[in-house]
Formats: C-alpha cells, sequence, structure tokens
C-alpha cells in the first residue's frame, strides 16, 4: 500500500521541517509549503489524504485556505496548527471545515504524529 500523503503548510521552516522528518519516519509522504497560496495550489494538483496548516502565513493565511478548500469542494482532512489560541479562531477554523486544532506551543512532535496516525 502507497504511503498516506500529507500536506504540512506552515511558514516557520524549523517546525515545519521538524514536523516533515517525524512524520516521514513514520512512514508518511510529506510535501511542504510555506505560505496559504502553495497550500492552495498543491492541494489542487494533489490528492492528500491530510493538510496539516497553520494559519498565521505570509501571502495568504490558514482561513484563506480553509475557504477555498470549501469552494473548490476540496475534500482532504485538516488538522490546524497554530499558535492562535482565541476560542473565535478554534471555532472558525473548525467552521471551515478543520477536523482538529491544536496550539503549536503546547503540543509535541510525537503527539502530532499520533493525533495524523489517528485521523489517517
Amino acid at each position: 500500500m502507497p504511503p498516506k500523503k500529507i500536506l504540512i503548510a506552515e511558514d516557520e521552516k524549523p517546525m515545519a521541517n521538524a514536523l516533515g522528518l517525524k512524520l516521514t519516519s513514520a512512514g508518511f509522504e510529506i510535501t511542504l509549503v510555506y505560505d496559504g497560496e502553495a497550500a492552495v495550489e498543491a492541494a489542487k494538483k494533489t490528492p492528500f489524504d491530510l493538510i496539516i496548516l497553520d494559519l498565521v502565513m505570509p501571502v495568504k493565511d490558514g482561513f484563506y485556505v480553509l475557504e477555498e478548500l470549501k469552494r473548490l469542494k476540496i475534500a482532504t482532512k485538516v488538522i490546524v496548527s497554530s499558535n492562535l489560541s482565541q476560542e473565535e479562531d478554534i471555532k472558525r477554523a473548525k467552521e471551515l471545515g478543520a477536523s482538529d486544532y491544536f496550539i503549536k506551543s503546547d503540543t509535541t512532535l510525537a503527539e502530532i504524529v499520533e493525533k495524523v496516525k489517528g485521523i489517517i
């Protein structure tokens, strides 16, 4: 069975690379992008099994990505990974289709890998 494909949209490159390495070693195929516009373009070209999405990114933010995925009827599951911890941000992300939401500063890479395995 081919590995599950995950798109990581995260503008903090050290975080993106660390998460990518951790998920690759867990057997997933990873694509990294560093802004919201690139995330939408990647999602249009490749059917991913999961998207891990930061909300605060250059060019276009994560809310834009969620809105575009919905508009384009791309039904890929999305886990939001953000340091935005306001209840309104979490609620808005989930209303736009996010399956899960975690606060980066409160979550270890190992916990993220476990969440990913639980979702796909």
